[in-house]
């Protein structure tokens, strides 16, 4: 099931995400792994 997000849907989830209480970067990564996205620099350890 690989669909795609309108912007709109895009910002009710980021809404809804605020809402919840997530942070911003909390928000931005969930949404991210709903489209298949990698977080940049995930996999590095400092």
């Amino acid at each position: 099931m690989c669909e795609a997000m309108t912007k709109e849907e895009m910002q009710r989830f980021l809404i809804k995400e605020a809402q919840r209480g997530s942070t911003e970067i909390e928000a931005y990564r969930n949404l991210m792994e709903i489209l298949g996205i990698e977080f940049p620099g995930e996999d590095k350890p400092e």
